[in-house]
């Protein structure tokens, strides 16, 4: 019996050769997920399953942020191509978070509300769930590190304190940025937010190092906490004895 030819094999080779020989920004969207497909789909017709996926998810942003289970749901969408597209999105969010923050080789000094807020957004772009990063600066305000600190359900967050502390007092921080965002809310501090930039703060001054500031985010807008956790604790003299604080010119 003669084996059975894949009716798409043709059609595959013809975009691949197109893609070699043409710029990518010249294909459609739904073009380049049905190329993407191809690497979890070895023989099915990935243009209709690009076409449903837009049609579900209204575009490419959409679909990238969308949670696995809500990606299984759409024809031609199994376990594996939802991995594979939550990978995908995920590693997004990671190049425009790096690119965003990319600069000279002595990155630029975030001595403002405004220029941290910048450097911390494109980490939560997309999120559906709540996430918190922890931004490490050294004496001139420039970043040292940033990293993950937690992650949790779509309305709460759980950040280490001793995370936080411990990998500040290793990378030798001159003072410390956390945020965290509000995915299906707004960037408004509730009594666990305070609590937790509380007991931030306090492990930090343990260790002599500042907690220069806690954002709350929520779509593209942010919340400044610590100064209003120092008008709720009385303690706004607290923060102005730290040198570093000099440098951080309130907006």
């Amino acid at each position: 019996m003669a084996e059975q030819k894949n009716p798409h094999t043709g059609h595959r080779a013809r975009m691949r050769a197109r893609f070699k020989a043409s710029a990518p920004a010249t294909f459609a969207s739904h073009e380049l997920l049905e190329m993407l497909l191809y690497h979890t789909n070895a023989r099915g017709d990935t243009n209709e399953t690009a076409h449903a996926l837009i049609e579900a998810f209204g575009s490419i942003e959409g679909i990238l942020d969308a949670d696995r289970s809500h990606l299984e749901t759409v024809f031609g969408i199994g376990e594996n191509a939802a991995i594979f597209l939550s990978l995908i999105g995920e590693l997004a969010k990671r190049y425009t978070a790096e690119k965003l923050s990319a600069g000279s080789v002595r990155p630029a000094a975030l001595d403002t509300p405004k220029k941290l807020a910048a450097f911390l957004l494109p980490r939560f772009i997309g999120a559906t769930k709540e996430l918190a990063y922890a931004l490490l600066l050294d004496n001139s305000l420039r970043p040292l590190d940033c990293f993950p600190v937690g992650d949790g359900s779509v309305s709460s967050v759980s950040i280490s304190v001793r995370t936080v502390a411990e990998r500040a007092y290793t990378k030798h921080a001159a003072a410390v940025v956390v945020a965290h965002n509000h995915p299906s809310g707004l960037a408004i501090p509730s009594n666990d937010d305070f609590a937790l930039t509380h007991r931030l703060k306090e492990a930090l001054d343990l260790l002599e190092i500042p907690l220069l500031e806690h954002f709350i985010f929520s779509d593209r807008s942010y919340t400044p906490l610590l100064g209003r956790l120092t008008e709720r604790t009385h303690g706004a003299a607290d923060l102005a004895a730290s040198p570093i604080l000099d440098l951080f010119k309130k907006q």
